[in-house]
């Protein structure tokens, strides 16, 4: 059954073609006088026009310097015209090159799918391109319609922009193909890893009315805050009337008028490609949320996985700029991973994560180490994946050690040269307080089976948008050394200790990244109460729903069992 999709025609495409069919047809009546053939070869190129990034730094995107580049891997069909049925189907090659059989005579279209599939033997992988406006149709380039004739001939297709002097005045036909491409480009690179993967399917969702819309979800709408990789829980529902349920994937900009359009911003897909193969064949135990480079001080989980988005970004492109057009397309902000940033480096800083990790990728220029893609991928989906303690700068740089022992002087230099001092998954010997010692006390604290109740606060000293900051939430240690039933209680302190609301402690233990209990009422006590806690090692996350403004939120948290 085909996918519903999206059919454009195009002018420009349409010359090319009609010029191609007139050679085609003038050769198909030789002078043999013998029965036509049953089919002939169709084939051509499948080209989208690029808007590459100004030479100039801050000045956007240039639309005066489109570059015609190939569409890869992509679905190439060849339509009937009269039913619509698939005559015949092919995968582009790496110059955007096809070929197909088809009956001669037969009035026909080409189309191209905004889709990359490769079934059976690995690598295997299903990326398409969706309008999540449009009830998540697939896009696809159309050409004429017109007879197969009784010679091979060739077709052309190419995706223009649709955009004018100043802003988009046509059809934005390349638009899925470049965020395809920029997908290509990052598959590419996990291959040179692991040449067998597995993709799993995965959905790109774009529409020009793709708006960041603050404080509300609805991709029907075009409401999708900004560009993510977002994976949804089980009944999770968005902000649109009825509320509704939607699909795993990446959800991009692309409304010109409301001034951020992401599609030829191959940085910024390519980091959200980078969360999707964390999540996909790593671990991620990121909590989301507002973050603004060395200028936000993160919680550690936020921290690593915006730096590993970044830095899986310039290595997809193999450059240590990441750029992200804004202003309509006019304007630019700009992040070089290569220079040093020296503003609030640690252990929860973004910033000190993507250059750590760019260093230990690159090609050696002022960096001791440069081990490429492989070795940094197999601790992704390896020593990342195992740690009991969470996934941070701390146990990827434990199990790159590991891994390389022969490199551990100078692994410790580069984090060293970051402020990251910590030598195990759990941050041991750490001395970057992030300007509050108690912060630093409290990350990974041990938590005693029926001992007294322990005291925590939630902090707040650089910030609490979205509680994704460093302090917000305490990660506690609890070690259990057999399968037993817990009860889990964290209390608030009256008025947060001092603050103006009521203290509503939540409590989340989490094993391997996974969540073995929570809870999360209102009231200034939570309770998780008698509830089978199998042996291992667990972080208890607890934190105050009503964190506001600079002052601690404390509580107290005990865990008793038998």
């Amino acid at each position: 059954m085909n996918l519903p999709y999206l059919g454009w025609l195009r002018s420009a495409a349409s010359v090319v073609f009609a010029a191609v069919l007139l050679a085609a047809c003038g050769g198909g009546g030789g002078g043999g006088g013998g029965p036509p053939p049953a089919t002939v070869t169709i084939s051509g190129r499948i080209t989208f026009d690029r808007i590459p990034f100004s030479t100039t730094p801050g000045d956007g995107l240039n639309p005066a310097a489109t570059v015609e580049s190939p569409a890869r891997e992509v679905t190439v069909q060849a339509i009937d015209a009269g039913d619509n049925s698939v005559l015949a189907t092919a995968t582009t090659d790496d110059n955007g090159n096809y070929s197909v059989s088809v009956p001669s005579n037969r009035n026909l279209f080409i189309r191209a799918r905004a889709e990359m599939i490769k079934t059976g033997t690995a690598p295997t992988w299903n990326f398409s391109v969706r309008n999540n406006t449009n009830s998540d149709a697939l896009y696809a380039l159309d050409g004429n319609a017109a007879s197969s004739g009784t010679a091979n001939g060739t077709r052309n297709l190419r995706a223009p922009t649709g955009f004018g002097t100043t802003s988009y005045t046509g059809e934005r036909a390349a638009a899925p193909f470049a965020i395809l491409d920029t997908v290509f480009r990052a598959q590419q690179l996990v291959l040179t890893a692991t040449p067998a993967t597995a993709f799993p399917a995965l959905s790109l969702f774009w529409s020009e009315e793709n708006r960041p819309t603050a404080g509300r979800f609805c991709p029907d709408d075009g409401d999708i805050g900004t560009s993510s990789y977002i994976v949804f829980t089980a009944g999770e529902q968005d902000d649109c009337t009825p509320p509704g349920t939607n699909s795993d994937g990446i959800y991009i900009l692309g409304d010109f008028t409301a001034g951020d359009t992401d599609e030829f911003d191959e940085p910024v897909i390519a980091h959200e490609f980078g969360h999707y193969v964390e999540d996909r064949f790593g671990r991620s135990d990121s909590i989301g949320g507002e973050h603004g480079g060395s200028a936000s001080l993160l919680d550690l989980r936020v921290a690593f996985g915006e730096g590993w988005g970044n830095a899986f970004s310039s290595m997809v492109r193999n450059d240590p700029i990441y750029r992200d057009s804004q202003q309509g397309i006019s304007t630019d902000f700009q992040i070089d991973l290569e220079t040093d940033d020296p503003l609030n480096e640690g252990w929860y800083s973004e910033a000190s994560v993507e250059e750590i990790l760019w260093d230990l990728f690159d090609p050696a220029n002022d960096d001791p180490l440069a081990l490429g893609f492989a070795p940094i991928y197999s601790v992704i989906t390896g020593a990342q994946v195992q740690t009991d303690a969470v996934t941070s700068i701390f146990s990827f740089t434990t199990g790159l050690r590991a891994a390389n022992p022969g490199l551990a002087s100078q692994i410790n230099a580069l984090v060293g040269a970051e402020n990251i001092h910590g030598t195990d998954d759990f941050g041991t010997g750490e001395t970057n307080d992030a300007g509050d010692p108690q912060i630093l006390a409290d990350l990974f604290r041990p938590i005693t089976l029926n001992a007294p109740p322990i005291a925590v606060c939630s902090r707040s000293p650089h910030g609490n948008a979205d509680a994704n900051k460093v302090g917000n939430r305490v990660l506690l240690r609890f070690d259990n050394n057999a399968s037993r039933l817990v009860t889990i209680t964290a209390t608030g302190a009256p008025n947060g200790g001092g603050t103006v609301a009521a203290t509503d402690p939540d409590i989340f233990v989490l094993r391997r990244g996974t969540l073995a209990l929570f809870g999360a009422g209102t009231g200034s006590s939570e309770t998780i109460s008698q509830q089978q806690l199998a042996a291992g090692n667990y972080v208890i996350e607890v934190y105050d729903f009503n964190i506001a403004g600079t002052l601690p939120r404390c509580m107290t948290v005990s865990v008793t069992g038998n």
